[in-house]
């Protein structure tokens, strides 16, 4: 004896099912391109984080390497003393400190926010352009350090 069911009763039941899986996948890869996307943009904050820091460190250098050369006579000044018309005899003529103050690295502008001096060094800091990131570096005899 073969029970036959009422086709009427299970018609209709396939479509719904399919849609109901399709959703299901849908969504899902929507979720994982959207978790994808999201680790992109973090990829991308950090690079540029890090490419902030090393212009800092960079130009930290190249204010160390300045002022251990051409620009030594500002080594002993503040730096709210780097104006032209006040500077020390022992300076060359014509010597233009706002080089130092703000300079470009890697077309990127970066300011020279401040420099303490120090004995046999001293305190800088310095900021991207704009309302970018600032790091304190120590100059002393055996380099540049960051300081925060």
């Amino acid at each position: 004896m073969v029970v036959r069911s009422n086709p009427r009763a299970e018609a209709g039941f396939a479509l719904p099912l399919a849609l109901t899986g399709s959703l299901v996948l849908l969504l899902s890869g929507l979720s994982m391109q959207s978790l994808v996307l999201h680790g992109r943009q973090v990829q991308l904050a950090e690079r540029r984080r890090l490419q902030s820091e090393d212009r800092l460190a960079s130009a930290a250098q190249r204010v160390a390497a300045d002022l251990a050369g051409p620009y030594a006579c500002l080594k002993e000044l503040p730096l709210e003393q780097w104006r032209p018309e006040a500077l020390q005899s022992s300076c060359p003529a014509g010597l233009d400190p706002q080089w130092l103050v703000a300079m470009e690295i890697d077309g990127q502008a970066v300011r020279l926010a401040s420099w303490l001096p120090a004995e046999g060094g001293g305190l800088l800091q310095l900021q991207l352009a704009g309302e970018g990131p600032e790091r304190r570096f120590r100059l002393d005899a055996t380099g540049v350090k960051e300081v925060g």
